[in-house]
């Protein structure tokens, strides 16, 4: 072998060599970026969670009382949760995963147009009940929403789970679940009240 091929051969491991180190490098980089994000934007959620169970509790009334007019008022604001104001590396995270994160703001705007609606075309004073109604149903299915996120975060980051509540505890997650399925039941029954009555006028028209 002349000396051109050793000098061939040398730069060929010299470039394989710096390859696997710049891939080492970069492996180890993605690793501590997808920690990093997952154990912030974890947090972030569960601080939403906290908010979301605050919003289904509040039921319109201070310390069990209307205000000065008689009538239920919101007593507990709405959480937010801003994903793109945190600096972490989102493209660590796999798509699928990263848009359903991303997408939550857009189920919060939502929600709260479905809020909105509610208490401008169906509530009415004092109790404004359908208002309250969906507004603790929308912020139940949110919070939900953001614990699946936030488990989901934990396990691809590597994280301990989060520790579930003792059985004496508070459980916000079981608030809320227990939360939707009453909502639901209530409205069910609601409409199927509303359906029978519009279905009586009908007949004695």
């Amino acid at each position: 072998m002349d000396k051109t091929a050793y000098i061939l051969i040398g730069v060929v491991l010299g470039v394989l060599l710096n390859a696997i180190k710049e891939w080492w490098f970069q492996k180890g980089k993605n690793k501590k970026d997808l920690e990093y994000l997952a154990i912030r934007i974890s947090c972030i959620l569960d601080t939403f969670i906290n908010g979301c169970a605050d919003v289904v509790a509040d039921d319109g009334l201070c310390y069990g009382q209307p205000d000065q007019d008689g009538c239920r008022s919101i007593q507990t604001k709405t959480p937010n949760f801003d994903p793109l104001s945190v600096e972490v590396e989102w493209k660590a995270l796999p798509a699928s995963l990263m848009y359903e994160v991303l997408s939550l703001p857009n189920q919060i705007e939502a929600a709260n147009h479905k809020i909105s609606g509610a208490f401008e075309y169906a509530a009415s004073p004092p109790n404004y009940e359908e208002g309250f109604e969906e507004r603790q149903l929308q912020y139940a299915a949110l919070g939900l929403k953001a614990h699946g996120l936030a488990s989901k975060l934990r396990n691809i980051g590597k994280l301990p789970p989060q520790v579930a509540p003792a059985p004496d505890e508070w459980n916000p997650m079981q608030f809320m679940k227990e939360a939707v399925d009453k909502i639901e039941k209530l409205q069910k029954e609601r409409n199927a009240r509303n359906k029978a009555f519009m279905q009586k006028i009908n007949e004695s028209a």
